[in-house]
């Protein structure tokens, strides 16, 4: 596991120090969110400019190598696309990563500043009526970034983790094991660990194949999704690995997986999809698996960073939702 944002007066010195780096005459720092790393607002103290976005990495979590992936991602997808990426903003020296070292900490902590986009996110909790409209958004972004993933031949080169079912809901999973849930039951765990198995061998007979598994941003919910005029944004690429595509849509329902409009949902987000590539019924009959590999997944990620600005927000009734759709998983598959 990747170190805690334990302390966040140091990361604040970090993110200052990466800023002056930037051909800027005055910066300031701004904490936006604490999640798998310090997002910062760098602006001009005396005018209020905003100049770009900076993300201070959770020390372990990436390293140098897969920064360099990401930022060969951003390029291709604004040059192949018609979607829209935060550009990586070079320092004075020319360089895209800055590395800032905290001797007294024994950390190495990787910098990454990027444009500052403008726009709206899709945040559908704001706007339920228009939630199936964004869905529909988000499934035809998501096919845009897989295709240009299957013609890229550069995804040989991409130095990024794998999102299958030993790091997401194994024991030694990237993000922590589900069952140190704080609220984790005896009884759940029992039902979640037998959905675990099911989940395993469904996915084993579905295969890992160049049509269904690749290069996947792996977070595209609402909020990393930006849209001004007919201009379409993603953001948030921290997370982009290698993985399934349907992985892509159970991140898109993530903590909203027990809601009763999830189908409709789904339809629309299968309907943007099939604007721009294929879905077949293969793929289809594992929605449901991939959904609630999500939710345990995502379990583990709340259970190890309660230091993350969201967490305490999304754990309310978390596992009674999760409950939910482990019971109906089970009936369906068990």
């Amino acid at each position: 596991m990747a170190t805690n944002f334990e302390n966040p007066e140091m990361f604040q010195r970090v993110a200052s120090e990466a800023a002056s780096r930037y051909p800027y005459e005055l910066t300031a720092c701004r904490l936006l969110a604490f999640s798998e790393n310090a997002t910062y607002l760098v602006y001009d103290p005396e005018t209020d400019e905003k100049l770009f976005v900076l993300r201070v990495g959770r020390p372990g979590y990436h390293t140098y190598e897969e920064y360099e992936s990401e930022i060969a991602w951003l390029r291709q997808i604004n040059d192949y696309t018609p979607l829209t990426v935060a550009n990586p903003i070079a320092a004075r020296d020319g360089s895209y990563i800055q590395v800032v070292e905290v001797p007294e900490e024994d950390l190495t902590c990787y910098c990454m500043g990027t444009e500052f986009l403008t726009g709206e996110t899709l945040e559908h909790d704001n706007a339920p009526d228009a939630a199936p409209r964004h869905f529909e958004l988000l499934g035809e972004t998501t096919a845009y970034l897989h295709r240009q993933t299957e013609i890229w031949n550069g995804t040989k080169d991409i130095k990024r983790p794998h999102w299958d079912v030993d790091t997401m809901i194994g024991p030694d999973g990237i993000w922590g094991d589900w069952r140190d849930y704080p609220e984790m039951t005896p009884e759940a765990e029992v039902a979640i660990a037998r959905c675990c198995e099911i989940i395993r061998k469904r996915l084993e007979r579905y295969g890992k194949t160049p049509q269904n598994y690749g290069v996947i941003h792996a977070d595209l919910r609402d909020t990393n999704i930006i849209v001004e005029g007919d201009v379409i944004k993603v953001i948030d690429f921290d997370d982009f690995g290698f993985g399934w595509h349907l992985h892509d849509l159970a991140g898109a329902l993530s903590f909203i997986e027990d809601r009763e409009d999830v189908p409709d949902l789904v339809n629309a987000w299968l309907d943007g999809y099939r604007k721009v590539l294929p879905f077949t019924d293969t793929d289809f009959v594992e929605i449901d698996t991939f959904i609630l590999q999500r939710r345990i997944q995502m379990m583990a990620w709340l259970g190890s960073h309660q230091d993350s600005t969201p967490v305490q927000g999304y754990m309310e009734g978390f596992l009674e939702g999760t409950m939910g759709l482990v019971k109906r998983y089970l009936r369906l598959f068990g």
